[in-house]
């Protein structure tokens, strides 16, 4: 899940309800006719058998922009409390974040306040991005796909692994290079979930084909 703004805030809220207790039921949420439907099960594609909603672990959830006044309003409430406390409904979470961000920083400066950390096992990352950033516009990358060089230059990128990076560009592009930075870092961490979840679909059809 690829959250921005209020959507940051959305996909922690979707952790927690993931991560409630075995006692709490959740409903599957159609998005094809936008509406619940009747049951609190899935199939497990890994291993064929019904399981419940809650206690669905994702591998990858990232939130850009998350905080600040968007605190404010109603739908909102709710996580204002526990919005950078990510749950062990998540393998790994990478956080964005940037100075003088109004809409989307609890912070002005580079305050550890606006630091995502985990409450148990999940591998928590918070990146800060350049000042010059809009807010609103951090997720229009598709400008940086008529560069042939710009489009090398993310599929190369590789994150520091640091828990708190503060990335730089380093190179000078002719063209509009703006919020490469932010798309590069969560292409890479895509591109990785997917090889680990081919791979874990392949484990697990192995195994199935065993057990049969």
């Amino acid at each position: 899940m690829v959250g921005h703004s209020q959507g940051a805030m959305q996909v922690v809220k979707i952790l927690y309800k993931f991560a409630s207790d075995s006692n709490s039921r959740l409903r599957v949420w159609n998005p094809l006719t936008w509406e619940e439907e009747k049951r609190c099960d899935i199939l497990d594609p890994l291993t064929g058998r019904r399981r419940p909603v809650v206690g669905l672990s994702l591998p990858y959830v990232t939130a850009v922009g998350g905080g600040g006044l968007t605190r404010i309003l109603p739908n909102q409430w709710d996580m204002c409390f526990r919005l950078h406390r990510i749950p062990d409904s998540v393998e790994e979470f990478t956080g964005f974040c940037k100075r003088l961000d109004l809409l989307g920083g609890d912070f002005l400066g580079y305050g550890a306040a606006n630091h995502f950390k985990a409450s148990g096992t999940a591998v928590v990352r918070n990146v800060w991005l350049p000042t010059a950033y809009k807010h609103g516009s951090i997720p229009d990358t598709k400008h940086l796909l008529n560069d042939p060089q710009m489009v090398d230059w993310i599929n190369r990128y590789r994150p520091s692994g640091e828990p708190v990076a503060r990335p730089k560009l380093d190179v000078q592009f002719a063209g509009d290079s703006s919020h490469i930075l932010w798309a590069a870092d969560v292409w890479f961490s895509i591109k990785k979930h997917w090889v680990l979840e081919l791979q874990r679909l392949i484990r697990a059809q192995g195994a199935n084909d065993h057990d049969g």
